[in-house]
């Protein structure tokens, strides 16, 4: 009974840690949700939903409420020849809420992403993709992926392994201009999409899995490159039976944005995670 307790009070923790800290996270880490396994056939997925609503000091008759909603989930479908994922996750937060009206919305981010990756046994295979994701905080309102590519395994044993990605992808933008109030920015592009991904078990107690995108596109309407290189870092170390501390450092640039935002974002994370 008191293990239940412990396990239940660390999951706790660990999604609260995770929530707080993940609202900005962009990056979409693939190689996280993929499953390396000898066998074949099956499903595996995981999910996560929480609410939380509270309230901070701003004054005697004027204090900032705060509501905020989050979820994830990821499925996972193994075959004899191909693999399948199906990634998710959104959060909400609400700023100066009340019962009678919902006003000042601060932060609403998501994503949708599915991709089949094809002969996924063999050294090169074949990738399929789409995504949508929105992020309200900057105005993006909504960016469609579409795209597939080729898939290298570059080196590989039983503790680490190295992968490497190459497509076209077509990308779909629309952005609010913060600098023109009721303006509406949209980009159709054709871009190049590579990624570098490295999954290594450093030791029995840590383990590393990284990211790394570069993705580029020709614009004529301002006859020139548009390019962003984004990255997921992250390190796992066990700490005592299934719980493990996690710490991710997420970021992404683009030299040339749609609309004048921040150029350089990121989010470093640390918290704890429970292995069932």
């Amino acid at each position: 009974m008191m293990r239940i307790l412990v396990a239940v009070a660390v999951l706790s923790l660990s999604m609260l840690l995770f929530t707080a800290s993940e609202v900005r996270a962009q990056i979409l880490n693939i190689e996280r949700s993929r499953v390396e396994r000898d066998t074949a056939d099956f499903l595996t997925g995981k999910a996560g939903l929480n609410f939380s609503m509270f309230n901070r000091n701003a004054g005697r008759n004027n204090p900032n409420n705060f509501l905020q909603l989050t979820f994830n989930g990821d499925l996972a479908y193994i075959s004899k020849k191909h693999t399948y994922l199906f990634l998710n996750y959104y959060n909400y937060l609400l700023v100066n809420y009340d019962s009678r009206e919902l006003r000042n919305t601060v932060a609403s981010n998501g994503y949708s992403h599915f991709r089949v990756n094809l002969m996924s046994r063999r050294k090169v295979s074949y990738e399929l993709f789409t995504q949508y994701q929105a992020d309200m905080a900057r105005g993006l309102e909504r960016r469609i992926l579409t795209g597939g590519g080729l898939r290298w395994q570059l080196y590989r044993t039983a503790s680490t392994s190295w992968f490497a990605g190459t497509g076209l992808m077509h990308e779909h933008e629309s952005w609010k201009d913060p600098e023109q109030e009721g303006v509406t920015q949209v980009s159709d592009l054709l871009k190049s999409s590579n990624y570098i991904s490295l999954r290594s078990k450093l030791s029995e107690h840590v383990e590393t899995n990284n990211i790394a995108y570069f993705q580029t596109g020709y614009d004529q309407s301002i006859s020139r490159f548009r390019n962003r290189i984004s990255g997921d870092l992250g390190v796992t170390v066990k700490l005592i039976g299934r719980v493990s501390m996690r710490t991710n450092f997420n970021f992404t640039y683009e030299d040339r944005p749609i609309v004048p935002v921040t150029r350089f974002i990121y989010a470093i994370t640390n918290g704890l995670q429970v292995d069932f």
